[in-house]
């Protein structure tokens, strides 16, 4: 008998149905009240939550960096100023392949590798829904090229900001220095959420020694975006509080003729007011143009800086250290007059060399003339700056007794200026040459101090403020750049009061007049080492010159050939003045490098500034009449 097909038996096929469905409905049910229980889950227990999310979809919170403060000359000329400048960024979390989309960026705008790093940087210290900064200073052409592709790059925004610049260029670089754009390291030592978007920080002169008055304090806008992070309207406004304006003592007047007198010469210029410390000018030359570094120097500028012969990146003025030569002679004067190893009227003989006594060498020390000077005082010491009169009297004085006379001026300590990378110069000492030369201190150290060779080093700043301390005989101030600070708000002002300095004081007051006498007679004097450069000015100057030897024949420097020295081997060119003598006003430093041995570039440069000084005087001290002068604008078209 054939096999029955179970498939064919309806009651089979019943309960195979029943079971089914009974299987299906339930599973049914199962997922219903999963559903139920899920949407009661959102809709009730997580409803603030989501909502919150929902709402944090729609809006988006974007800092505003606060403007950066201005820099002002004495005058109200703009030193540093904000220029309106279009900046493409990118929020990381709103672009979905950030290489892919910065290398299809390249494309279209202009990004340098400096660009790229920068960015990378920052995106390490940034939370991912905050825009970065990728390229800066975009032109029109840059502008137009990524509006047409707009749409391809969600995440990626257009923002309006303030750039910074230099109208001046290259004649505040030392002293107002620059912003670069903000770096990890400059994070790590700021409150990070205080810089929430700002593209720029301080890295030298005083835009980085006043970063933090000059920064000011962000806002933020509550933005409402579409699906593609796109704003499209804002719903909350903070202002940021911008920083600090600092009016400088800067005249641009004295700087423009200080750098123009300077031109085709290396070297540096400082001009003070003795009165307050003021620093009126500070010139460094070759200089450099701070606007390349804004944006990020290219690599290829950088290394035509650096290799640059003339190292434009060094600021002279502060930084650099220098033999001081025959410019030391006032203080050592001082030293031996107040200790009493000299009288002012008394005469010693000043031949063409000295031998230290019981120098069983016989070692010669030789006077820059091969006559010698003859019968000698302290003013025509100081006037004819005869070498072989100071050297016996540096070596009765004694090495510990000059390094204090010298400390007291300021010489081996950072001048007391809120400024970064000031130097201190070397006041050298027994102790000090034992500890960095591993050798003995001798008697010719001594006397070679003296006349400010060997071992002593000064910086341009600090021998402007030792020369002060001469002008006002003891009683100076500290120098400084700052004059006041406004409040861009409300629009006060506040002046920066001048700070003294330790009071000098010495044993007969008369002691000082002696010294200016000597100074003065450099100039009156027709045997004066200054006299052809100023014997025709209107008002009684006390200056110094000074020659410092870079290369020197041991034996006998007059059987040189000195038009066949190197240039960087020939001797440095100084001189230092003030005017007038009994009331002064004006201090000037001046070093030309590797000048060779003739006494007048620097004193000529002085005569030049000094005869702006006194054409404007009226307007240097009272800046409510600005001087005009046109700013260099030649950074914009380089």
């Amino acid at each position: 008998m054939k096999r029955r097909d179970p498939l064919a038996d309806p009651a089979t096929q019943k309960r195979l149905f029943n079971y089914r469905t009974l299987v299906t409905a339930f599973a049914v049910i199962l997922l219903f009240v999963a559903a139920i229980t899920r949407l009661v889950q959102l809709q009730i227990f997580d409803h603030q939550g989501y909502a919150q999310a929902a709402r944090q979809n729609r809006v988006r919170v974007q800092p505003i960096p606060p403007p950066r403060g201005l820099i002002y000359s004495r005058s109200g000329q703009l030193l540093a100023e904000n220029v309106p400048s279009y900046t493409l960024a990118v929020i990381p979390d709103e672009v979905r392949h950030l290489a892919a989309t910065l290398k299809a960026l390249g494309k279209i705008v202009r990004l340098t590798p400096e660009d790229l790093r920068s960015f990378k940087a920052l995106r390490t210290v940034t939370p991912g829904y905050r825009a970065i900064p990728l390229a800066t200073h975009l032109d029109q052409k840059d502008l137009a090229r990524f509006a047409v592709d707009r749409y391809r790059f969600p995440g990626v925004e257009i923002e309006s900001r303030l750039r910074r610049y230099y109208p001046y260029a290259n004649l505040t670089a030392d002293t107002v220095g620059y912003v670069g754009r903000i770096s990890e390291s400059d994070l790590k030592h700021v409150d990070a959420s205080a810089y929430a978007g700002t593209v720029y920080f301080g890295k030298s002169g005083l835009e980085l020694a006043d970063q933090a008055r000059l920064h000011g304090q962000p806002g933020y806008k509550v933005m409402e975006v579409d699906a593609n992070g796109q704003p499209v309207g804002t719903l909350k406004r903070e202002r940021p509080h911008p920083g600090d304006d600092l009016i400088l003592t800067l005249d641009m007047g004295l700087q423009q003729v200080a750098q123009q007198a300077m031109k085709g010469k290396r070297g540096a210029v400082v001009v003070m007011d003795p009165r307050t410390g003021a620093i009126l000018a500070a010139v460094s030359n070759p200089a450099y143009d701070p606007n390349w570094f804004v944006d990020g120097i290219s690599s290829r500028r950088y290394r035509t800086l650096v290799g640059d012969p003339g190292n434009p990146l060094w600021n002279r003025a502060f930084a650099a250290s220098y033999a001081p030569g025959s410019t030391i002679k006032p203080f050592i004067a001082l030293a031996g007059l107040n200790d009493r190893v000299i009288q002012p009227q008394t005469r010693v003989f000043s031949g063409p060399y000295y031998i230290i006594p019981g120098d069983k060498t016989q070692h010669r020390f030789w006077d820059w003339t091969p006559y010698g000077h003859g019968w000698t005082d302290l003013t025509k010491a100081i006037a004819q700056s005869v070498d072989t009169y100071f050297y016996p009297l540096a070596y009765q004085l004694g090495i510990h007794r000059i390094d204090d006379m010298l400390g007291r001026f300021g010489f081996g300590k950072p001048p007391p200026l809120h400024l970064p990378g000031v130097a201190a110069g070397v006041l050298p000492s027994p102790a000090w040459k034992q500890r960095t030369q591993g050798h003995p201190w001798y008697p010719g150290d001594t006397v070679l101090m003296g006349i400010g060779q060997g071992y002593l080093q000064v910086t341009p700043l600090q021998l402007a403020s030792a020369v002060s301390e001469i002008a006002m005989r003891g009683h100076a101030d500290r120098p400084h750049l700052l004059r006041a600070i406004r409040n861009p708000v409300d629009g006060r002002t506040e002046a920066v009061k001048p700070q003294p300095l330790p009071a000098i004081t010495l044993k007969r007051p008369a002691y000082w007049q002696n010294v200016i006498a000597g100074m003065q007679a450099v100039i009156d004097s027709p045997a004066g080492t200054a006299y052809r450069e100023f014997h025709s000015f209107p008002l009684p100057v006390a200056g110094k010159t000074g020659t410092a030897q870079v290369f020197a024949n041991p034996k006998n420097p007059f059987q040189q050939k000195r038009r066949h020295i190197p240039y960087r081997l020939r001797d440095n060119a100084l001189f230092e003045a003030f005017t007038p003598v009994d009331h002064p006003e004006l201090a000037v430093v001046v070093i030309v490098e590797h000048a060779g041995d003739r006494l007048g570039p620097a004193s000529t440069v002085t005569r030049k500034i000094m005869d702006y000084w006194l054409a404007h005087r009226r307007a240097i001290e009272h800046p409510g009449t600005p001087v005009t002068l046109e700013p260099d604008t030649r950074a914009a078209t380089q």
